[in-house]
């Protein structure tokens, strides 16, 4: 089989009514893809895992602890929350591959649904992506860190100023604790000329208070999936551009559930082989088997979606 797909051949899956068949063919797709990247990532031995002193989250540990206290334990404490809070964003985007599999198969065929649920499977893996980064170095992930937890507590205060005045304490508190912590790992505030935090900086390497996640899915995101934010935001921000596609498929009465299923599932895809890509990099593991033969199903994939979308 030739695996070069022909140009427009993928484009024009999005064109026409979805079926059961093909929705079918999807939601196995994407459950098979939950399943590799499950296999992927799971530790099968932890203690070669803890003795893997090569992998480049060890290399950091161990500088982390190589530096004089107590701005070391600090830092290390910092370096910690890189796990808890990459796991919780990849469980979370793993957990949207599974009600994505379901909303795929419902009866009538959704319309646009599927595109926003991959919208969070893409931001939780980027956001994974953005912390994990192998390419950069200890001091910018720290420092990556220090502005993503300062944004978080500020986001608490503000949603705190909604509900009452207990939730407004702990907002307050939890705030003075972060930036207490954070000025004990010596991270040094960015300012712009109007005063506003816009980052930190870690002995001499700087990060926004936040990631930019239109840029951060143009490098990030595998070359074969392109525009994937483009298209999830069309669909999740109801543009009429985007949105319209499915009152003109059903002739204007109603609308009319499309392959744009599919899209859905390639942007899935593509963001389940960032994360694996990404985490194997960083703790050390070889995930080349499990990527090999994501791009070998989903290739078969699209060749057989677009015989069932385009029979003849």
């Amino acid at each position: 089989m030739n695996d070069v797909m022909p140009e427009g051949e993928a484009i024009r899956l999005f064109t026409v009514p979805i079926t059961e068949e093909l929705a079918g063919e999807t939601a196995a797709i994407l459950t098979r893809f939950h399943e590799l990247a499950d296999d992927a990532l799971r530790v099968e031995d932890p203690e070669a895992f803890e003795q893997n002193t090569t992998s480049l989250f060890r290399r950091e540990a161990t500088a982390l602890g190589a530096l004089s206290e107590p701005l070391g334990t600090e830092r290390q404490s910092l370096h910690g929350m890189l796990l808890q809070t990459a796991d919780l964003t990849k469980d979370n985007a793993l957990d949207h591959v599974r009600a994505l599999e379901h909303d795929i198969l419902m009866q009538p065929p959704p319309v646009w649904s599927p595109l926003t649920l991959s919208r969070v499977v893409l931001e939780g893996v980027l956001f994974t992506e953005y912390l994990f980064d192998p390419t950069i170095s200890l001091n910018k992930r720290l420092a990556r860190l220090a502005g993503m937890w300062m944004t978080d507590a500020l986001h608490a205060q503000k949603q705190a100023e909604a509900i009452g005045p207990e939730d407004q304490a702990k907002a307050a508190q939890m705030l003075a604790y972060v930036e207490d912590c954070l000025r004990k790992c010596q991270a040094v505030e960015r300012r712009n000329g109007n005063g506003k935090l816009i980052g930190y900086i870690i002995d001499g390497e700087t990060a926004p208070m936040d990631i930019n996640i239109t840029e951060r899915a143009s490098k990030a995101m595998p070359a074969w999936l392109p525009a994937p934010y483009r298209l999830t935001s069309g669909a999740a921000h109801n543009r009429p551009w985007m949105i319209g596609r499915a009152k003109d498929l059903a002739n204007g009465d109603g609308l009319t559930g499309e392959a744009a299923t599919v899209v859905a599932a390639m942007v899935a895809m593509g963001s389940v082989e960032t994360v694996v890509k990404v985490c194997g990099e960083y703790f050390g593991v070889d995930v080349s088997e499990p990527l090999r033969q994501m791009e070998e199903e989903r290739k078969a994939f699209l060749y057989r979606a677009i015989g069932i979308a385009h029979p003849g």
